[in-house]
Order: structure tokens, then sequence, then C-alpha cells
């Protein structure tokens, strides 16, 4: 017993030991993070294309060459198209408030004791600060860069990010299956039938769950993007991104995609049709969600709940950054799986099982 409890302990310490210096040192390892990451991504694929006779090293280059250049082609195409509608919104905003300020007039004018020309000011400046949003936005993707060489250390890390990542990423790929087996080997006899379960659970449930759910998350933003384009939705390209991204969490995406877009949608057409045209989009993307995207890309794994989706991904940020809301959800998914472990060796254990008295 007291062995066990030094054991425990111990593992405490190294455990607090390793987060203390992830936190110190995020800046610095976040690279090989991210890296980690994608070579976890496609590494299926690269398994795919040597069951295709292809030598792994280049299945390894073809697959890195083809994801950063569709990565790249991705944002120089969508950048200037998204400037373009939050330009064309910034100009037809006055118009939108006109619309919106003669909706919410009459309700104005029954609240009692309120200074109608003061209400109307307050009104018109809370409403041009919203619309003012996207292009607050692209100010600051469009500064972010140039903030980033605002000092010699940025400069360094920076550009050790773009060659660190993709050296890294490749060695991963290529050496995956054996790196898994050099982990494997260190792992005593006894233990190793667990510990290959255990991992077995973990590359399921990231397999499934994460690696599926962004699948399901990209695709959900094409087709929001493309039906709203379709249905003449103003910011179209950002609403439909947003609510792809957030549809990560449950009905997220509806709620924040969908009141938006249609009150944006009646501003610009004055006419309810082309509403009824987003309600259908919406509609059918979910449908086509819960139908046939997740099923197929997601399947039976093991979820995580909405709330702990949400709290992965604000801590991942609050305490690593932008690599953290990347990694957050998947770093759950993990903890997740050795929680629901852990519990399940606690009730055989005896100091659950064990009668009392």
């Amino acid at each position: 017993m007291e062995k066990n409890r030094q054991l425990s302990l111990i593992a405490l310490l190294l455990t607090a030991a390793v987060l203390i210096f992830l936190y110190h040192a995020h800046r610095v390892l976040a690279p090989f993070f991210i890296a980690f990451a994608l070579a976890y991504l496609l590494d299926p694929l690269v398994d795919r294309m040597e069951e295709w006779k292809v030598s792994r090293p280049l299945a390894v280059v073809f697959l890195m060459v083809s994801f950063f250049g569709l990565s790249i082609g991705g944002v120089l195409l969508i950048f200037p198209l998204f400037r373009l509608q939050a330009e064309n919104l910034a100009r037809n905003l006055p118009d939108y408030i006109s619309i919106l300020q003669h909706w919410m007039k009459p309700v104005l004018d029954r609240v009692a004791g309120l200074d109608p020309a003061r209400a109307e000011e307050l009104f018109r400046e809370a409403a041009g600060r919203f619309g003012e949003i996207p292009m607050k936005i692209l100010t600051h993707l469009s500064g972010f860069l140039w903030q980033s060489l605002s000092s010699l250390f940025d400069i360094l890390l920076m550009v050790a990010n773009v060659v660190i990542i993709p050296v890294v990423m490749f060695y991963l790929l290529r050496d995956f299956d054996r790196i898994n087996g050099k982990i494997l080997g260190l792992v005593p006899e006894r233990l190793k039938k667990n510990v290959r379960e255990i991992f077995n659970d973990i590359d399921s449930v990231l397999s499934g769950f994460v690696r599926g759910q962004l699948m399901v998350a990209l695709a959900m933003a094409v087709l929001y993007s493309i039906g709203l384009f379709f249905a003449g939705t103003p910011m179209s390209l950002f609403i439909g991104i947003l609510s792809g991204i957030a549809s990560l969490i449950p009905y997220l995406g509806l709620v924040l995609g969908f009141v938006p877009a249609a009150l944006l949608t009646y501003f610009h057409a004055q006419e309810w049709l082309p509403v009824l045209a987003v309600a259908g989009v919406f509609a059918a993307v979910q449908a086509l969600e819960g139908l046939v995207l997740t099923p197929r890309l997601v399947g039976e794994s093991i979820g995580l709940h909405a709330v702990a989706v949400m709290l992965a991904v604000l801590l991942g940020g609050e305490f690593f950054g932008f690599a953290g809301v990347l990694l957050g959800v998947p770093a759950a998914a993990v903890l997740n799986v050795l929680f629901t472990r852990g519990v399940a060796e606690y009730k055989k254990s005896l100091f659950f099982t064990r009668p009392s008295g």
C-alpha cells in the first residue's frame, strides 16, 4: 500500500512538472505540436498509399505538397473574397441600420421615460459598431504578420516555425509506425497488453471523433458558404466558415449562423423569400450532416460533451494560444479515454467492491 502511494505521488509530481514545462515552453513547442497533429491526420492516407505499392517517403512528400498547396491556395482564394464581401457590407451598412431602426422605432417609442433622440443615437452607434466587426477581423488578420515582425525573437520564431513544421511533419509521417513500435518496446511485457489497449482506444477516439469531426466541420463550412452565396446572403463566406467551425460544438453553428444570415439576407433583399432560402440551406446542411456526414466520417466513436468541447477550446487558447485552440479538443479526447479507463479500473478495485463493515 505504501509503495502504491509513493508511485502515485511520483506520477502526480511528474505530471505537474510536465504541465508546468509545457506552459512555459508552449511558444517553442507549438510548431512541434502542430506538426504532430498534422502528421497524425495524414498518416492514414500515407498507409493507404503504401497499400497501393507507393513507397512511404514518396507518399509522404506527395501528401505534404498537396496539403500545403491546397491550404495556401485556399487562403489566397478566400481572403480576397472575404475582403470584398466585408467592403460590400460596410457600403450597405447605413441602409441596413435604417431598416433595423425602422423596426425598433415603435418599441423605443413605447419605452417610458426614454429620450427618443438619445435612444436613436445610441442604437445607431451600437449597430454601427456591430457592422464594423468584419472589417476589424480583416484588419487584425492583415496586421498579424506585421505584428509578428515586431521583435527579433518573433522573426526568428516565425521563420523557425515555417521550417520546423514541415520538417518535423515529414519525419513523423515517415517513421510513424517505427516510433510507435519503439514506445511499446519500452513498456514492460506484463503491462504491454494494457498499454496497447489504451493506445488503441485513444487512436479510435482521435480517428473517429477528432479527425472525423474536423472533416465534418470543413464539409459543413463549404456547404454553408456555397448555399448562402446562392441565397444572396451578405458575408456568406464569413458566416458559412463560422457556422462550419462552430458546428464542432453541437447546434452552436446553427445558432451562430442562421440568425445573422437571416437578418442580413432580409436587410439586403427586403423580401421574405430569400430568408426562406437561407432556412432551407441550414435545414439541408443539418440533415446532410446528421444522415450522411457524421455517420460516415465520425461513426460510433466515443464523443465529448458539448460543454467539454467548449471548455477544451477555451482552456487550450488561454494557456497555449493558437496551438492550444487547435489541440484542445484532441487533448480532451485523450484525457477522456484515460479517465474512462481509470474509472473502470477503480470500480473493479477492492476499495470500491469491498463490502461495508
